[in-house]
């Protein structure tokens, strides 16, 4: 049985895992803003609640799985980038410190890339051995399935297609992101900062939130609102060139999109198939856009592939 956990900027999922199951689970406040002295010792007594909780024993644990919003060394012990959350997991002896106060082994991996290895071994694309995947949530997240292998590249960086960019390079920059990339544009968390930006934002509904999500979006788009229109088209239109962008680098059998903005997948999966028809070239026939199957429950489970692949990656240390 091992522990694995998925790091989002505003909670964290923590997962008992034994054969292919998630046996229990809690969801916790993220610790994204807090040095790791702060928030490691409230982690562990949030891992202990949890096992408690479920009657199993800390002694009973082979080790942690732990996906992380960075980019992660081939090896998985430590990151080698981060975007202003958990940079302490840039130390490369950032393993060996949470072990020594686990007791046990540690593995970190992205993310995306987590929740696409349970969405190939275990959910939407079981079966598949090319696959691309793109995570809607506060920030945005890919990661690439090629030839039966994730793909990571010499510095864990490939794949990580957050920071491509989609728009003019005199955007404006972002502090550790490149001008007008997909994260700067359309992702969550900049969602707010370019709808009061927008002319005639003051006229919109969107003025009178406290907090613009594309949920709200979406709702205030259906009743007609103009900027909510224009923040969804423009969504869909840069969710869709993502798409098309994986595809032309990857050549996948499908597209999986997951994330917690697939609340809306009924409008999101049919206009990114609509970009992708259009524009892309898919010379091996049409790919597959499909939603992720394993909602909240993938990068955990995609932990427990990595546990079971560990001696291959304790060769790249």
């Amino acid at each position: 049985m091992i522990i694995t956990a998925d790091f989002g900027g505003s909670s964290i999922k923590i997962g008992l895992v034994e054969n292919d199951t998630v046996l229990a689970r809690s969801v916790i406040e993220s610790y994204a803003s807090q040095s790791f002295s702060d928030w490691i010792p409230s982690l562990k007594q949030d891992i202990t609640n949890l096992c408690d909780k479920a009657g199993v024993s800390m002694a009973g644990i082979d080790g942690m799985v732990w996906a992380l919003p960075l980019i992660i060394a081939p090896g998985l012990r430590y990151a080698t980038h981060a975007f202003g959350k958990f940079v302490d997991a840039t130390h490369e002896d950032f393993c060996v410190h949470v072990e020594d106060l686990f007791q046990f082994p540690l593995l970190l991996e992205n993310d995306a890339r987590a929740a696409l290895i349970g969405e190939w071994q275990y959910g939407a694309a079981c079966g598949k051995d090319n696959v691309v995947m793109i995570t809607l949530g506060t920030g945005l997240g890919t990661g690439v399935i090629l030839n039966g292998k994730p793909l990571r590249g010499r510095s864990g960086m490939a794949g990580n297609l957050g920071g491509l960019s989609i728009t003019h390079l005199n955007a404006p920059r972002i502090i550790n992101m490149p001008a007008g990339c997909t994260e700067t544009q359309i992702a969550t968390w900049a969602l707010q900062n370019k709808a009061q930006a927008i002319p005639g934002f003051d006229k919109s509904l969107l003025a009178c939130e406290s907090k613009i999500d594309y949920k709200l979006v979406f709702e205030l788009a259906e009743k007609g609102d103009i900027l909510a229109c224009k923040l969804r088209d423009y969504a869909f239109e840069g969710w869709g060139a993502m798409a098309l962008n994986m595809i032309q680098a990857f050549d996948p059998e499908c597209v999986i999109f997951g994330g917690g903005i697939m609340s809306s997948r009924d409008m999101i999966i049919p206009a990114v198939k609509t970009f992708v028809n259009d524009f892309a070239v898919q010379a091996g026939g049409e790919v597959d856009i499909l939603p992720a199957a394993l909602g909240n429950s993938a990068a955990l489970l995609g932990g427990q592939w990595i546990w079971n692949m560990r001696n291959e990656f304790a060769a790249k240390l």
